[in-house]
C-alpha cells in the first residue's frame, strides 16, 4: 500500500507540472500575439466649444464657436448646429447673422448657410472644402445686447449638433457660453463755476454771487478753496443751500466753501444749461481800499482739495472755474492799517497783526468800434473794453455789449443794408492774456429777432454767431478766450496732442506730426448751438498743399476729442490766412499738420463685400463724396438750398445742400437737381472746374486757363461741339482727367465709382494704396484703381 500511494503520488506530480507547463505555454502565445497588435488608449469625444464675452446693453457682439478636438484623431468636412439664447436679452445681428472670417483665412472654400426662422435659436450649415482635424475657430455669431436687457450672464448653448466625415452624422455635445450684460456706464458730468463780477465803494457792502452754468448732471456735494486782497475786502458771510458751510481767514484773504445734500442725493443740485446760484459771498470794502478791480480767485483749481464737484453719487465731475472780481469806484481814502479785521464763518480771529496790502490792479477802458465793414468809416454802435492789468502784470480784457448798444448798432446797420455786425477787439501789442466778452440776454435778443449776425474778432480767434445761434436764449452769455502764448504751455499741449489715439493713428510717422501757432482755449455757458469759428495761420510759410493739410484738434471740455478739416479762408478780411470750421462746444483748439496723415474712408462699399468698380455715380451720391472730402460753404446759401426733386433720404437731402451751396454743383434752369441720374465726364469735368477755382487766387485761375487752352488744344477729338470743352481742357491740363488711347475724352459716358475716387483722389492729393490685402472681393490687386479705391475707401 505504501509502494502503491507514493507511485500514485509521484504520478500525480508529475501530470500536474506538465499541464502547468503547457498553460504557461498557451498564455505566453497569447501575451505575444496581443502585442502584436495596435493597443487600445482610453477617448474622449470632441465638443463644439462657445466662447464667453461681456458686453453694455446696445453693444454688438461676437460669440465665438469653435470646435475643440479633445485630443481625439476625428475629422470632418459639414457641420450642422443649432445655437439657443435667450431673445429677451439677445438678438441677431440682421444680414449678418454670422461672422466666418477664421474659417474663410482657415479653409479655403468655406460655405456657410444659416437658419434664423425659429425665435431665440439660429441653426448654422458649414462645408469645407478640407477636413478639419484639430481644433480650430469656426465662425462667430453676432448678437445685440437690447437696449432693455437686465445686468448679468446669458447663456448662449448648443441645442443639436452634428458632424459628417462621409456619410453618418456624428452628435456631439457642446460647452456652453454665455454673454455677460455689464451696467451701462454713468457719464462723467461736467459743468462750469462762475465768480461774478460787482463794484461799490470804499467802505460799502457788496454781494458777489458764485454760480454753475452748462451743469449736466446734479451735484451732489461741492468744495472751492479761494483768494482774494484782503487790503481792500473782508468777507462778513456766505449763504447758500442748507448744509452750506465756511471758512474765511481775513487776515491772509482765504475762503473755503463746502456743501453737500443732507438728503443723501435725494436734494441735489438739479442739472440745467442756465445759470444757477451755488452760494453768495458777502463782502465789505474796507474804507483804505483804493479805486481799482480786485480779483477774487480760485487757488489752483486743478487740485482736488481746492476745487472738487461730485455727482450724486460721489463720483467727481469735470468741471471749469471763471474767476471774477470787485471793483472798487470812487475818490480813494487815505489808506489805514484795518485794526484785527478777524475772520468770519467758522473762523477765528488771531491776534492784531496786519497784513501788508497787495498792490491793487489797475484798469483802464478804451472804446472800440462796432461795424458792418472791416474799416472806420463804417462804424455802427460803439463798445466799451476794460482792461484790467493785475497785480502779477497780467492784462484782462471785458467787453459787455449792452442792450443800449447793440439797438443802435441795428439801426445803423439797417440803413446800411448790412445784417452782419462786427467788435473787432485790438492787441496791437500782443499782452493781453484772457478776454471776456458779455452778450446780455436782452442783447442776443435784439440781434436775433432783426436776424442779425454777430462776429466778435481778436488778433487771436475769430467768433461768429448767426440769428439762429442767438435766438431764444434767456440768460447772459459769455465768452471767455485765452490763447496759450507761452511756450511753456505750447509744449504741454503738443506733447498731449503727439500722444493721442487719435493723432496717433491718423499719422502715418510721429515726425509727420506739427503744431501750428498757439493753442486757444475758449469756454462759454451757451451749449448744443453751433458757432463758426475760426483761427489765425500764423506761419506764413507754409506751402498751398501744406495749408489743404492742416487739421483742428479739438480737446472739448467734457472729454470727448476730434480732428476737423476745416475750410482755408482770410481770416478776420485780411491777407492772413486762417482755418474755419463749425463748433456746438467749446474747448481747447489747436492747429495741427500732419504731413503723412491717413485719410479718412470717404466711400463705402456694399454689404456683400464688394464695391462695385464700374457701377456709374449718381448725382446725390457725387453729391455726398465732395461733402465728405471737401469743405462745405458756410454763408447762408445753405439754409435756403430747395429744389423741385429733392430726395426724401437725410443724407443726400444734406449732401445736395452742402454741395449746392460750396458752388460744387447745380441744378438746372427748371429747379431740378435730379439726383438720380448719372454723372458725365464733361460734369466732372466742370465740377472740378469748380473746385480748382475755390483752391487757387483768380490771378492763378486766369493763368491756368490761358495755360490749359493752349496746352492741350486739340487734344481730345470729340470736344469740337462740347457745351464744356473749356472745363475740360482746364482739367486736362491740370493732369486730373486724361483722354483715352484713341484721343477721345468721352463726355457724355457716366464715371464710375472707379473713377470718380481716382479723380477725387488727385484732386485732394491723397496717394494711392498699394497694400497687398484688398478690402473688396470684386476689386483684384491687378485693378487699375486698385490702389485709389483702397486709399478712399478705408481708414
Amino acid at each position: 500500500m505504501n509502494t502503491l500511494s507514493h507511485h500514485n503520488s509521484s504520478l500525480f506530480s508529475a501530470k500536474s507540472k506538465q499541464s502547468m507547463k503547457a498553460i504557461l505555454a498557451a498564455l505566453l502565445m497569447v501575451s505575444m500575439i496581443f502585442s502584436w497588435l495596435p493597443q487600445a488608449h482610453a477617448s474622449v469625444d470632441p465638443v463644439i466649444h462657445i466662447g464667453e464675452v461681456s458686453g453694455k446693453p446696445g453693444d454688438i457682439v461676437e460669440v465665438p464657436v469653435s470646435y475643440d478636438s479633445k485630443g481625439s484623431e476625428f475629422s470632418f468636412y459639414h457641420s450642422k448646429l443649432s445655437f439657443a439664447y435667450d431673445s429677451a436679452v439677445l438678438e441677431l445681428v440682421e444680414g449678418d447673422e454670422v461672422v466666418n472670417r477664421q474659417a474663410y483665412e482657415n479653409y479655403q472654400g468655406v460655405s456657410l448657410t444659416e437658419d434664423t426662422s425659429a425665435p431665440g435659436y439660429i441653426s448654422v450649415i458649414m462645408t469645407t472644402q478640407n477636413f478639419i482635424q484639430e481644433s480650430a475657430a469656426l465662425y462667430s455669431l453676432h448678437f445685440k445686447i437690447k437696449e432693455n436687457a437686465t445686468t448679468g450672464p446669458s447663456s448662449v448653448t448648443l441645442h443639436t449638433g452634428a458632424l459628417v466625415v462621409e456619410y453618418d452624422p456624428f452628435q456631439v455635445t457642446g460647452e456652453n457660453g454665455q454673454v455677460t450684460v455689464l451696467a451701462d456706464e454713468k457719464p462723467v458730468g461736467y459743468g462750469v463755476v462762475y465768480i461774478g463780477s460787482e463794484e461799490g465803494k470804499a467802505g460799502e457792502q457788496v454781494t458777489l454771487t458764485v454760480d454753475t452754468a452748462v451743469l449736466s448732471q446734479p451735484i451732489g456735494s461741492y468744495g472751492v478753496r479761494l483768494k482774494f486782497n484782503p487790503a481792500a475786502l473782508q468777507v462778513t458771510d456766505v449763504t447758500g443751500s442748507p448744509g452750506i458751510r465756511h471758512h474765511a481767514n481775513n487776515e491772509t484773504g482765504s475762503l473755503i466753501v463746502g456743501w453737500s445734500d443732507e438728503n443723501g442725493g435725494l436734494s441735489p443740485i438739479p442739472a440745467s444749461e442756465n445759470y444757477q446760484t451755488l452760494f453768495n459771498i458777502e463782502f465789505k470794502i474796507t474804507s483804505s481800499a483804493v479805486a481799482g478791480v480786485y480779483p477774487v480767485q480760485f487757488v489752483n483749481e486743478t487740485l482736488l482739495e481746492n476745487f472738487t464737484v461730485t455727482d450724486t453719487d460721489g463720483i467727481e465731475m469735470m468741471k471749469q472755474a471763471v474767476s471774477g472780481d470787485i471793483t472798487v469806484v470812487g475818490e480813494p481814502t487815505t489808506p489805514t492799517t484795518p485794526s484785527n479785521p478777524g475772520s468770519s464763518g467758522s473762523g477765528s480771529s488771531s491776534g492784531s497783526s496786519s497784513t501788508p496790502s497787495t498792490p491793487a490792479s489797475t484798469s483802464e477802458k478804451i472804446t472800440v468800434n462796432v461795424t458792418n465793414e472791416r474799416n472806420a468809416t463804417a462804424v455802427v454802435s460803439a463798445t466799451t473794453i476794460e482792461r484790467t492789468t493785475g497785480a502779477d502784470g497780467r492784462k484782462k480784457d471785458e467787453v459787455n455789449l449792452t442792450a443800449e448798444q447793440t439797438s443802435r448798432a441795428i439801426a445803423s446797420l439797417k440803413k446800411a443794408g448790412s445784417n452782419i455786425a462786427r467788435i473787432l477787439i485790438p492787441d496791437e501789442k500782443d499782452e493781453v492774456s484772457e478776454l471776456n466778452v458779455k452778450l446780455p440776454a436782452k442783447s442776443a435778443s435784439l440781434m436775433a429777432d432783426e436776424k442779425m449776425n454777430l462776429y466778435i474778432e481778436t488778433d487771436n480767434a475769430s467768433l461768429q454767431l448767426s440769428p439762429n445761434t442767438l435766438q431764444g436764449l434767456d440768460s447772459e452769455v459769455y465768452f471767455h478766450l485765452v490763447p496759450i502764448k507761452d511756450a511753456a504751455g505750447r509744449e504741454v499741449v503738443e506733447q498731449r496732442i503727439h500722444k493721442d489715439p487719435l493723432i496717433v493713428k491718423q499719422s502715418t510717422n510721429t515726425a509727420d506730426f506739427r503744431l501750428v501757432g498757439r493753442p486757444m482755449t475758449i469756454e462759454t455757458n451757451m451749449s448744443s448751438r453751433p458757432v463758426t469759428v475760426v483761427l489765425p495761420i500764423r506761419d506764413m510759410n507754409l506751402t498751398q498743399k501744406e495749408l489743404d493739410k492742416l487739421q483742428v484738434f479739438i480737446e472739448h471740455s467734457d472729454g470727448t476729442k476730434e480732428l476737423v478739416k476745416g475750410k482755408i479762408v482770410k481770416f478776420n478780411g485780411t491777407d492772413q490766412p486762417g482755418i474755419e470750421f463749425e463748433v456746438t462746444k467749446f474747448s481747447t483748439f489747436s492747429i495741427v499738420l500732419m504731413s503723412g496723415s491717413n485719410t479718412s474712408a470717404y466711400i463705402q462699399g456694399y454689404a456683400d463685400g464688394t464695391f462695385r468698380p464700374n457701377q456709374a455715380v449718381q448725382r446725390a451720391e457725387m453729391a455726398a463724396l465732395l461733402s465728405r472730402i471737401l469743405p462745405s460753404g458756410s454763408d447762408e446759401a445753405a439754409l435756403n438750398t430747395s429744389y423741385r426733386d429733392m430726395p426724401v433720404a437725410e443724407w443726400a437731402r444734406e449732401a445736395i445742400t452742402k454741395a449746392t451751396a460750396a458752388g460744387y454743383m447745380r441744378g438746372n434752369a427748371a429747379g431740378d437737381f435730379m439726383p438720380g441720374r448719372s454723372i458725365t465726364r464733361a460734369e466732372m469735368a466742370v465740377i472740378i472746374e469748380r473746385i480748382l477755382k475755390t483752391q487757387e487766387s483768380a490771378a492763378d485761375v486766369d493763368a491756368e486757363a490761358t495755360t490749359a487752352t493752349t496746352a492741350v488744344p486739340n487734344e481730345a477729338a470729340d470736344l469740337t461741339q462740347q457745351w464744356a470743352r473749356e472745363a475740360v481742357q482746364r482739367v486736362l491740363a491740370a493732369g486730373i482727367m486724361s483722354v483715352s488711347q484713341d484721343g477721345a475724352f468721352r463726355p457724355n459716358d457716366a464715371v464710375t465709382r472707379a473713377e470718380a475716387v481716382t479723380l477725387l483722389n488727385r484732386l485732394v492729393h491723397i496717394e494711392p494704396d498699394l497694400s497687398s490685402t484688398s478690402k473688396w472681393k470684386d476689386v483684384s490687386i491687378g485693378h487699375w484703381a486698385y490702389g485709389a479705391i483702397q486709399a478712399a475707401s478705408q481708414n
